[in-house]
């Protein structure tokens, strides 16, 4: 069997990895390559661009990029051609995989989506673009089955990878009121972009914070992000904590409490049980433009899970070090506490059971063999 992936994300490349590797158990000849990152080159896929070329957010700076990634769809498309794949299988990554989507499928090629595009929060009417284009949608949250199924598209609901990977943590370590020292966790993404928006004001309340009590703090780096551009951040700040690789969710279990940028990282941390302040900053123009085409009332994904506002979300002016600092404050509160310990483990319980990489691999062979 030969596939090609394209995850373009770190986020991508680390779920769709976890499924090559199921894969290889059921065919072993399992040959892959398209876009991915260290992960993906790890199960042997022969990368063509690494993800970390591809994380470019926002509107206008995808615009400033466009010329590469036509170089990139067209080198791409060229190698799907010359291989002929057995499938594409799409992580996530919408403008880009739903355009190949369509390529592929004009070549006869089936399409398999792994981990949705956010249509439900924007842009729904792709979802008829979807049900024409992709053969089969595997979905990693609850409600994105029974919307896919609202509008005729094949799909299967595997659960989340992430119970997978983090399942060796008991979230009843992180399920504790806090003590001396406040141990906070700072996440500020995956992205360059992230990192240079929402290190700065969370070492600002990082310096609130140190004022009032005691505090041991540390920033979770992610696998994109150089331990020097942390440290170059920190220094403009003139504020300094330790960094901490990514660990598998240890570190962030360890934790009081966790300020997050939005996106996976918030649903690690309702895993764990650790509670998070998440927070989104873009530019003025992006902002105006996201305010356009979202229509949602939340946008942490603990939250949108939840169905209610468990943790609090900062946007634009609001992430500042003062009224990051004021939430913290809030959420340690013991009612509050709790509060917000209960609601993660609801969500946490909505994401479903262990198995969700296998459960995908086994859909992605069954469709292929029933070819």
């Amino acid at each position: 069997m030969k596939l090609a992936v394209v995850a373009g994300e770190a986020s991508g490349d680390l779920h769709a990895a976890k499924v090559v590797r199921e894969l290889k158990s059921l065919d072993p000849a399992l040959a892959t390559f398209g876009i991915g990152g260290d992960r993906l080159a790890a199960e042997g896929m022969t990368i063509l661009h690494h993800a970390r070329e591809m994380a470019i957010v926002g509107f206008f700076n995808v615009l400033r990029h466009l010329k590469f990634f036509r170089s990139v769809y067209d080198e791409l498309v060229a190698c799907i051609v010359e291989e002929k794949p057995d499938a594409v299988l799409l992580v996530d990554y919408p403008e880009f995989n739903l355009r190949l989507a369509e390529k592929c499928r004009s070549l006869g090629i089936k399409v398999i989506y792994y981990i949705s595009p956010q249509i439900w929060a924007w842009r729904r009417g792709r979802v008829k673009k979807i049900a024409r284009v992709v053969d089969l949608m595997l979905v990693i949250l609850p409600f994105e089955e029974d919307f896919y199924k609202g509008h005729d598209v094949n799909v299967v609901y595997v659960g989340h990878p992430l119970i997978d990977e983090l399942q060796h943590i008991d979230p009843q370590h992180a399920a504790r009121s806090t003590q001396q020292p406040l141990k906070i966790a700072l996440m500020p993404g995956s992205r360059d972009h992230e990192v240079e928006t929402l290190l700065p004001p969370m070492l600002d309340a990082v310096a609130v914070l140190k004022s009032q009590r005691d505090v041991d703090v540390f920033v979770i780096q992610a696998p994109t992000i150089s331990a020097e551009e942390l440290l170059s951040v920190m220094k403009r700040c003139n504020v300094f904590t330790r960094v901490v690789p990514y660990d598998g969710g240890v570190s962030l279990a360890a934790a009081d409490v966790a300020l997050s940028s939005s996106g996976t990282a918030t649903l690690e941390s309702a895993i764990v049980g650790t509670p998070a302040v998440v927070m989104y900053r873009l530019s003025r123009l992006n902002f105006i433009l996201a305010k356009w085409l979202v229509h949602l009332e939340h946008f942490s994904l603990i939250n949108i899970v939840a169905g209610e506002e468990i943790v609090p979300e900062l946007v634009q002016h609001d992430v500042n070090g003062a009224h990051i600092a004021k939430r913290v404050a809030a959420m340690l509160e013991p009612i509050e506490h709790k509060r917000i310990l209960d609601g993660l483990a609801r969500v946490r319980a909505k994401l479903g059971a262990p198995g969700a990489s296998k459960r995908a691999a086994e859909e992605v062979f069954r469709m292929l063999n029933n070819r």
